[in-house]
């Protein structure tokens, strides 16, 4: 390196110089980066320094450090931007009534489509899930992975990969607040109740309708924001 760099602005000149080189030899998810010490040699810096521009990278989920066999390359992801929402949001909770807004608008705004292309046999499946919410819900149990494979699978259907990912980023962030009860209790049927509404539309073919009962699925959430003052 021409000039001696240090702390934050060496990390990030690191950092640079590794996603570069990811996208410069079009390595893809699973492939392996060059040994720390490679990358020491070829920018003159310490084993240390790579050692913390590989970890950042790791927490922002650009790769994967591999204990033993080295540092890899991961798929495209929104880790970080789950850990950035999350934080966003105990550190200012009135931006949860954002969150779950976008979270509204993604999932109105993608329902036409999947309507488009949803056939008979992929809906049984999204029966499936009902049904064991149903169960879970009867026996007293968590229905929390039911209320999320809903929602994933229903989507997964227009093939985005960011979507999906996007929109189960925001189920996520709304779990972690804990705005709906996602344990045992009479709002668990009732949650069950609102995703059949859901289904029937979509069934019927009537996107409007759908959209009227993916809105209407979130008043719980709205009403819980409107009872802690965080939502008009």
């Amino acid at each position: 390196m021409d000039k001696p760099i240090r702390g934050p602005a060496l990390t990030r000149v690191i950092q640079d110089h590794i996603k570069r080189h990811i996208t410069e030899h079009h390595l893809g998810p699973g492939d392996a980066l060059p040994p720390e010490t490679q990358l020491a040699q070829d920018l003159g810096v310490s084993r240390g320094s790579v050692r913390e521009a590989v970890k950042a990278l790791a927490s922002l989920g650009i790769v994967e450090v591999r204990h033993g066999n080295g540092v890899f390359v991961r798929d495209f992801n929104f880790d970080s931007t789950f850990d950035l929402l999350s934080y966003g949001i105990a550190f200012d909770r009135s931006r949860i009534a954002d969150i779950l807004q976008i979270r509204t608008w993604l999932e109105t705004a993608a329902i036409a489509e999947v309507i488009e292309r949803i056939t008979e046999n992929e809906i049984k499946p999204l029966e499936e899930v009902l049904a064991r919410w149903e169960e879970k819900a009867a026996a007293n149990e968590p229905i929390t992975e039911e209320d999320r494979a809903f929602h994933c699978q229903l989507y997964s259907l227009l093939g985005n990969r960011s979507l999906i990912a996007l929109i189960d980023v925001f189920w996520l962030v709304c779990y972690e607040m804990r705005l709906k009860t996602l344990t045992p209790s009479p709002i668990a049927m009732i949650g069950l109740q609102e995703h059949r509404e859901i289904l029937n539309a979509i069934r019927k073919r009537d996107a409007a309708l759908a959209r009227q009962r993916i809105r209407e699925s979130f008043r719980h959430m709205r009403s819980l924001l409107k009872e802690r003052g965080l939502e008009k």
